[in-house]
C-alpha cells in the first residue's frame, strides 16, 4: 500500500484510558466514556489520538505490562466496543494510534508462564532466561544473577525463577519480562500483532522503549558505575536497526501507517538513523531533552534553565529537517504538568503560561503530541500520602529514599514534585463530584488539581485556554510554513526570550512566520531581529488582548505573539 505521510500534517491528542471519561461509575475510564467525549476532540481541532494501553493486563505498571496483545482489557469495555471507537473517530476524520509495547510482557502472559513453568516448553526462548551464578561471600555459597546490571528505577534486572537457579531478565518491573529479539519466532509475533490491529483499521503505533529490543551478547557484567549499571549492554543494541527494518517490511510498510518511538537516551547518531526516511524504520521519535531543564532526573530538581530548554526543543529541528521528521511535546503520562514546572508561579499566571508553552512549542518543526488535560492547562495534583499516589516507580524511589536514611516527610516531597502519577489523575470536565469524570463513584487514582479547572468553565471563560489551543491548532494543520517550514533559532543565548523563524524555501508563495515569547514573569525588551521589518509582521496569534508591533518590543509576562510576514 502507497504510504501517503498523512502524519506529516497531524495533530495528536493523548488519551490515559483509566483517566480520561468513566462511563459505568466503577473509578475507572473506559472506551464507551472516550466514545461520549470524541466530539469534544474533534470541535478541538485534533486529526489523531494515541491511546495508552488499552489491552489485558494485570496493571502492575497500568497496561505497559500486557498479558493478551489481541484483546482488550474488560475494565475499558468489549472488542466491540474498541472497533466502534475506531469507526467513531474515522467518521470524525480522526486517526487511531495504538501503544505498543514489545520489549517485555506482563509475567502473567500465557507465554512467560509457559516459558518458566516448563524448561522445554516452546516459549522458554521468547525470553532472556539464564543460570545464575555461584559466589562465595564471607566463605558461604551464594546464587547470584547472571550479570549486575540494574532495572529502570527497580533495582536488580534479573529476577530468580522459584524452586531453580535460572533467572529472568526484565529491564522495568520484575512483573514485565524482556523478550528475547534474538529469536526470529519473537520478530515475526511482533509482525503478526501489528498486522492484526492495523486490519481492524488502527492507523499507527506508539513503541514503548523500542531501542531496547538488542542487547549485546554474550551478557556479562558492567564494570561502569552509576545506577543504571548494564544500560551500555541494552541501549541502541547492535542489531537493533536490523530488528526494526525488519519490522517495518512485514507489516508497517503493508499500510498507510505512522510509527513514533519512546528512545531511550539513545545516541545522536542512531536517534537519526531511527527516523532516517532512508532507513525505512520509524517515522519519528520523541525527545524529551528540552524536558530535562528543571530536573537532573524525573525525581531530583534543579533551577529552571531556559537554554537547556531551547537547546533540547531546537536541536532535533535543526538536526532531522533535512530527511526526517519531528515530534513537540510538552506533557504524557509519564511527565508532571507543564503549567506546574519551569519555575511558573501556577496560580498568577497559569493561562499566560499554558499558552506561552503550546504556541512557543508546537509552532516548530513537527508533530504537536497534546496531552488530556494540557489543553485546559491542568496543574499538578495536590498529593497528601504516599497512598494517593498508584505508580509504582513512585513507590521504589520512596522506599530507595528511605532505605538511605532519607526521612520520610523529606522523601514524600522529593518524589512528589516529579511523580508521573500528576498526569494520571482523572481528566476535569465540569464542576460536579469527581469534576464530571464519573457520577460520584471513587476514581482508581484521587483527583488532582483545582476543580476549578475543567473543560466546561475553560471554554466558558472569556480567557480560556482551550479556545486558544483550537486557533492554535487551526494554523497548524492549515499554514503551509507551520507545517513544512524550516526552523531559525534567535537570541539563544537569552535567559529569557525564545524567539524562531519557520520558513518554506521552496515555496515563494508560503509567508515566514515569527514565534517571539518571553518565558518569565518579568516585563522584558527585545528587539525584532533585522530579517523582519516590523511594519510587515501581522500578528497572527498571541496570549494578550493586543500585541504592539515595534523594532523594540516589550514583552509582557509569559507573552507569546505568532507573527506573519505580509508580502
Amino acid at each position: 500500500m502507497e504510504r501517503t505521510g498523512w502524519y506529516k500534517e497531524a495533530v495528536v491528542y493523548q488519551i490515559y484510558p483509566l483517566s480520561f471519561m468513566d462511563s459505568d461509575n466503577d473509578g475507572m475510564g473506559d472506551i464507551p466514556g472516550i466514545i461520549s467525549r470524541i466530539d469534544y476532540l474533534a470541535d478541538l481541532g485534533i486529526t489523531a489520538i494515541w491511546f495508552s494501553p488499552l489491552y489485558p493486563s494485570p496493571w502492575a505498571d497500568y497496561g505497559y505490562d500486557i498479558s493478551d496483545y489481541r484483546n482488550i482489557h474488560p475494565a475499558f469495555g468489549t472488542m466491540e466496543d474498541f472497533d466502534r471507537l475506531v469507526a467513531e473517530c474515522h467518521g470524525r476524520g480522526i486517526r487511531v494510534i495504538m501503544d505498543m509495547v514489545l520489549n517485555h510482557t506482563s509475567d502473567e502472559h500465557e507465554w512467560f508462564k509457559s516459558a518458566v513453568s516448563d524448561p522445554e516448553s516452546p516459549y522458554r526462548d521468547w525470553y532472556i532466561i539464564r543460570k545464575g551464578r555461584h559466589k562465595k561471600v564471607f566463605g558461604r555459597d551464594k546464587l547470584i544473577p547472571p550479570t549486575n546490571w540494574n532495572a529502570t528505577f527497580t533495582g536488580p534486572a534479573w529476577e530468580q525463577i522459584p524452586g531453580t537457579e535460572d533467572f529472568y531478565l526484565h529491564l522495568f518491573d520484575k512483573k514485565q519480562p524482556d523478550l528475547n529479539w534474538e529469536n526470529p519466532e519473537v520478530r515475526q509475533e511482533a509482525a503478526e500483532i501489528l498486522k492484526f490491529w492495523m486490519d481492524k483499521g488502527v492507523d499507527g503505533f506508539r513503541f514503548d522503549v523500542f531501542n531496547l529490543f538488542s542487547k549485546v551478547y554474550p551478557l556479562e557484567d558492567d564494570e561502569a558505575a552509576g545506577l543504571l549499571k548494564g544500560s551500555k549492554y541494552f541501549i541502541d543494541g547492535p542489531r537493533i536497526h536490523e530488528f526494526l527494518r525488519e519490522l517495518n517490511e512485514n507489516s508497517l510498510a503493508l499500510y498507510d501507517s505512522y510509527t513514533v518511538g519512546e528512545s531511550y537516551t539513545p545516541s545522536e547518531e542512531n536517534a537519526h538513523k531511527y527516523v532516517a526516511e532512508s532507513s525505512h524504520e520509524l517515522d519519528t521519535i520523541f525527545d524529551f531533552a528540552h524536558l530535562t531543564c528543571d530536573n537532573h532526573v524525573k525525581y531530583i530538581p534543579r533551577p529552571f534553565s531556559l537554554r537547556i530548554f531551547k537547546e533540547g526543543l531546537f536541536g532535533p529541528q535543526e538536526k532531522l529537517y533535512a530527511d526526517a521528521w519531528n515530534t513537540l511535546v510538552l506533557e504524557n503520562h509519564d511527565n508532571a504538568r507543564s503549567v506546574s514546572r519551569f519555575g511558573i508561579d501556577t496560580d498568577k499566571w497559569r493561562y499566560e503560561a499554558a499558552t506561552f508553552l503550546a504556541l512557543v512549542t508546537f509552532m516548530g518543526w513537527g508533530i504537536p503530541f497534546i496531552y488530556q488535560g494540557e489543553e485546559i492547562g491542568m496543574t499538578n495534583a495536590e498529593f497528601k500520602s504516599l497512598d494517593e499516589m498508584k505508580d509504582p516507580v513512585t513507590g521504589f524511589v520512596y522506599n530507595t529514599a528511605r532505605r538511605l536514611g532519607i526521612p520520610g516527610a523529606a522523601a514524600f516531597r522529593i518524589i512528589r514534585g516529579g511523580a508521573r502519577d500528576h498526569a494520571r489523575t482523572p481528566m476535569h470536565w465540569d464542576g460536579s463530584a469527581n469534576c464530571g469524570f464519573n457520577k460520584g463513584a471513587e476514581p482508581w487514582q484521587c483527583m488532582g488539581g483545582s476543580p476549578d479547572i475543567n473543560t466546561e468553565a475553560d471554554i466558558a471563560s472569556r480567557r480560556s485556554i482551550y479556545r486558544f489551543y483550537q486557533e492554535l491548532i487551526k494554523i497548524k494543520k492549515s499554514n503551509k510554513t507551520a507545517i513544512y517550514g524550516r526552523t531559525k533559532e534567535y537570541a539563544h543565548d537569552d535567559n529569557k526570550i525564545i524567539a524562531y523563524s519557520r520558513t518554506v524555501e521552496s515555496d515563494e508563495a508560503a509567508k515566514r512566520l515569527f514565534v517571539l515569547g518571553n518565558f518569565s514573569d518579568k516585563y522584558v525588551e527585545f528587539d525584532i531581529p533585522e530579517d523582519f521589518a516590523p511594519t510587515k509582521l501581522e500578528v497572527l496569534l498571541t496570549n494578550y488582548e493586543y500585541t504592539v508591533t515595534g523594532r523594540t518590543m516589550q514583552l509582557r509576562p509569559y507573552e507569546a505573539i505568532l507573527f506573519e510576514e505580509r508580502r
